[in-house]
């Protein structure tokens, strides 16, 4: 071998190094700006997108007590408060505008709901809470889903 081909050999050595090192470099940029761009199309994707009908919203308060008999004959004094969905606080113009929520809908299902429970069934913790869930889904179903649970604010018995 010459003089001039012995100091080609090495440069073509490191020279395919180089190169390799090189596209490698390239190919990892490509994949992690690949991957950036990615998560930033398709974030929302992951994140549950919230259903407006099924989000909470305003918070009615019912302005007066409901007096009902139970089964029993004893007395019920409650108060309650209506968690609407997001979809009907919007619907209503906000929360400023559930001024005029009509309430007798919630208040006849309160009267069938509570009056077939007797004074000893509410003082029981879980059944109290049994006819809270049997109520919110009387209330929901009468509201058609705008209203998504309700609240009991007073509970005295007598």
């Amino acid at each position: 071998m010459t003089a001039t081909a012995e100091a080609e050999a090495p440069a073509a050595k490191g020279g395919k190094k180089k190169l390799i090192i090189i596209i490698a470099a390239a190919v990892v940029v490509t994949l992690v700006a690949a991957a950036l761009i990615f998560m930033t199309l398709f974030k929302g994707d992951d994140e549950a997108k919230e259903d407006p009908a099924t989000t909470y919203g305003a918070v009615y308060a019912m302005e007066d007590d409901m007096t009902l008999n139970l089964a029993d004959g004893s007395f019920l004094k409650t108060r309650l408060s209506l968690q609407l969905s997001e979809a009907a606080t919007e619907a209503a113009g906000g929360e400023e505008a559930l001024k005029t929520f009509d309430v007798s809908k919630a208040r006849d299902a309160t009267i069938l709901v509570l009056g077939k429970y007797t004074k000893e069934d509410l003082l029981d913790p879980a059944k109290r809470e049994s006819a809270q869930k049997t109520l919110s889904k009387e209330v929901s179903e009468r509201y058609h889903g705008d209203v998504l649970k309700v609240y009991f604010t007073e509970f005295v018995m007598q």
